[in-house]
């Protein structure tokens, strides 16, 4: 539903400047044909638009917008203290989720209701096309009625009254050009953006503008056939009373009728005139640059691969040296055991923000590199809120991970690392006020992971289940001795192996490692867990490399 909102917010400001670009550059030239086009493919542009992925490597002030809505969230479980101590998990339940769904049921509910219009519409035209039979002439199918009716096209059909018809009238004319150049087509593209863009007031004037371009056209077209301007606008003038029958339908309309008379005697503008769709290629460019998002940076990569290389000393003999301080990344829960849970956030950015309790906002995000401060005030606070309510009944201090499923595994990877090392400090800090023996039961480190969450339009994960993963490679041991291993695998692969070396052995005995690459997405790595729990693989030790 978010991605949708994001979407939706996304092509909206692209219709937005779609109307901009044609009332400043185009509305006022007698180009009509291209007039149309433009219309017509800026809004077929604009919808495909906010899909183009592009990735840059710092982020400019105009990107921050775009940027900042990607990062709404729904809201997720979030575990805290109560102050008996014991460990509650709720649904939190914020200000800005109920808003939001209170705008989807009124966006939804304006949806259904255009919707319901159209089709109620379409349904009466379609009456007024079945109840007569027609004839054909010119390729076009002629609904002729002996009474009063205003006339209108759709498709190949035109419905008219029939003494017009026979006296080949300039009415017959114009309907004729509307179904030549198929002006209903754009009038369905235009009211399907309608159902979805129905609350942005330019867009109802893009669909002004578009049917007046299409009556400009039509009149040009029976003034091309030889019809005297003066006789055709005072045809104009006799018949402008009342209103079309159809909204959806092309027709004879008099709406705007001073305009129209102007632009037929307005003289025709130069070719080169077009030119100025040439603009349209840097405003495009413009919004593909806006919505574009910043690329991860390799520093996050380097301080996994930093790491790696450290631990790759302590592993003088085969595979059983674990990462110091290793949590269980196969459980997305914490025990239940009494616990202060802090939740720590990672973006598809690599920023992280301590809490989920309140919309993101940009000034809370921190990258890794600077998350020491942010992870040291954090713990210190909740020590002191701690013992200030329990006293001697202390519990541990741990943290939660909630990564986007486009985060890197390196700078969750870094992360931690910064984590530990804040625990330490914090640890020997309080330490000098409060009992050392509560400050060490209270500040063990320790992480669990919940599971990724997409808050991203494309969010990362395998797409393929048969297609390998390079520089990925799990092994599994029993009692510290590897009874298999696999490199550069798929996940139906891996399910595969799981269930032979399973056989004749109880699962419980086994442990995994599994090597990513620094550069591996949440979603992804993720997707492999899960291939593992479906095997019941019940330890998982994950680390940047062996």
């Amino acid at each position: 539903m978010v991605a949708f909102l994001i979407y939706l917010l996304k092509s909206s400001f692209c219709l937005t400047l779609l109307y901009g670009f044609y009332k400043l550059l185009c509305a006022s030239t007698t180009r009509f044909s291209l007039n149309r086009w433009v219309l017509v493919g800026g809004m077929l542009t604009c919808l495909l638009l906010p899909f183009v992925s592009l990735e840059l490597e710092h982020e400019p002030l105009v990107q921050s917008p775009f940027i900042l809505m990607e990062e709404w969230k729904q809201p997720v479980d979030v575990v805290s203290a109560s102050a008996t101590g014991m460990v509650k998990t709720t649904q939190k339940e914020t200000d800005y989720w109920g808003w939001l769904v209170l705008s989807m049921a009124v966006y939804l509910s304006g949806c259904v209701f255009i919707l319901l219009q159209w089709v109620v519409g379409y349904i009466r035209l379609f009456r007024w096309i079945s109840r007569q039979e027609y004839k054909e002439c010119n390729g076009f199918r002629w609904v002729l009625y002996d009474i009063p009716v205003r006339p209108f096209s759709w498709g190949t059909y035109i419905v008219m009254n029939s003494q017009e018809y026979e006296k080949y009238s300039p009415v017959r004319l114009h309907e004729e050009m509307h179904c030549r150049y198929g002006h209903c087509y754009d009038n369905l593209l235009i009211q399907f953006i309608l159902i979805f863009h129905w609350w942005n007031p330019l867009v109802w004037k893009l669909r002004y503008e578009l049917n007046g371009v299409h009556e400009y056209q039509a009149d040009e077209g029976v003034l091309n056939q030889g019809v005297d301007i003066k006789t055709y606008q005072l045809l104009l003038v006799r018949k402008a009373v009342g209103s079309r029958l159809y909204s959806m339908a092309c027709g004879f309309t008099h709406s705007s009728l001073k305009k129209r008379i102007s632009m037929m005697s307005k003289r025709r503008n130069s070719k080169w005139v077009r030119l100025r769709v040439l603009l349209a290629v840097p405003l495009a460019a413009g919004v593909v640059y806006a919505f574009a998002r910043p690329e991860v940076k390799e520093t996050v990569a380097d301080y996994g691969a930093a790491l790696q290389t450290k631990n790759q000393g302590k592993e003088k003999s085969g595979y059983s040296v674990q990462q110091q301080n290793t949590d269980n990344l196969m459980l997305d829960h914490i025990s239940s055991e009494k616990a202060y849970v802090l939740e720590l956030y990672c973006n598809q950015r690599n920023q992280f923000l301590f809490g989920p309790e309140k919309p993101i906002s940009k000034k809370k995000l921190v990258d890794y590199e600077t998350m020491m401060d942010e992870t040291k005030k954090q713990l210190k606070d909740s020590f002191v809120k701690l013992y200030s309510e329990q006293k001697e009944e202390m519990f541990p201090i741990v943290v939660r991970i909630v990564a986007d499923r486009n985060a890197k595994m390196g700078a969750i990877t870094a992360a931690k690392q910064k984590l530990v090392e804040a625990y330490d400090e914090v640890r020997r800090e309080l330490s000098k006020t409060y009992p050392q023996e509560l400050v060490n039961e209270c500040l063990i480190p320790r992480f669990y992971y919940a599971s990724p969450k997409a808050y991203a339009d494309v969010p990362a994960g395998v797409a393929d289940k048969s297609v390998p993963l390079p520089g990925y490679e799990v092994r599994f041991l029993k009692d510290n001795v590897i009874v298999g291993e696999l490199e550069d695998f798929s996940l139906d692969e891996l399910s595969s192996k799981i269930k032979q070396w399973c056989k004749g052995n109880k699962a419980e005995n086994f442990s995994v490692s599994l090597k990513v690459p620094s550069d591996a997405s949440e979603g992804v790595v993720y997707d492999i867990k899960q291939a593992l729990r479906e095997g019941y693989m019940l330890k998982l030790n994950l680390m940047n490399g062996f």
